[in-house]
């Protein structure tokens, strides 16, 4: 979610929709911006910061980068999030 952010890119929902559905998270042929915003909220708040740092920190070359990463800064990175959605 940082890179796309960080790189101005607009998430497209259309292709997130059918790689979910592909891996048998998400079972509707599409889905809307708010389904979508309420989903990420959702998992970003089961989300254990703890074990995520840990696992992710090894192929950061300076782990303290990872400071800040907490469900708030998470949750704040959300409305920043452009989507796209393409017919």
């Amino acid at each position: 979610m940082e890179w796309y952010i960080k790189k101005g890119v607009p998430l497209e929902l259309n292709h997130f929709a059918l790689r979910a559905r592909d891996s048998g998270d998400w079972e509707k042929e599409t889905i809307t911006e708010d389904e979508f915003r309420i989903l990420l909220t959702k998992r970003i708040r089961t989300v254990n910061m703890a074990r995520m740092k840990a696992d992710i920190s090894r192929f950061i070359s300076n782990s303290s980068r990872l400071a800040i990463w907490s469900e708030k800064y998470f949750l704040d990175l959300i409305t920043h999030l452009k989507i796209k959605v393409t017919k």
